[in-house]
């Protein structure tokens, strides 16, 4: 049986803002995307999935200053996972339907914008 303070410190550690909001972020990932593939078909979602999955969280290590309270980092992970969604689906619509691209480069021009898109705006509000 482990002790006590094996379980404690790994509970610590599971309970971090940064884990929580991985996993939150990775969660709506995988709602997002199963949501993009029933609207849009499978192709794409995959980028999309790395994009709420890992981008919106790398973002918010990277460019915006830790709350103070852990709910209101997972709120924002919340708030930019639904933007980043949102902002991937229109792109890669206006790629297939108003350029006529195949999903392959729809996709990946969505999640490319998306990405740089995401550096240069937090870039620029970071405080840090």
């Amino acid at each position: 049986m482990p002790s006590t303070d094996v379980v404690t410190r790994i509970r610590e550690r599971l309970w971090t803002q940064r884990n929580l909001t991985v996993v939150v972020a990775i969660s709506l990932g995988l709602a997002l995307t199963h949501g993009f593939s029933v609207v849009f078909g499978p192709d794409g979602s995959f980028l999309l999935l790395l994009a709420v999955g890992v981008v919106v969280p790398t973002l918010y290590d990277e460019y915006w200053p830790r709350y103070d309270r852990t709910w209101k980092a997972v709120g924002w992970i919340g708030v930019a996972a639904g933007v980043v969604a949102a902002a991937f689906a229109g792109l890669y619509w206006v790629g297939t339907e108003g350029l006529a691209l195949a999903e392959l480069p729809a996709s990946a021009g969505a999640f490319v914008l998306i990405t740089v898109g995401g550096i240069v705006t937090l870039g620029r509000w970071s405080h840090r």
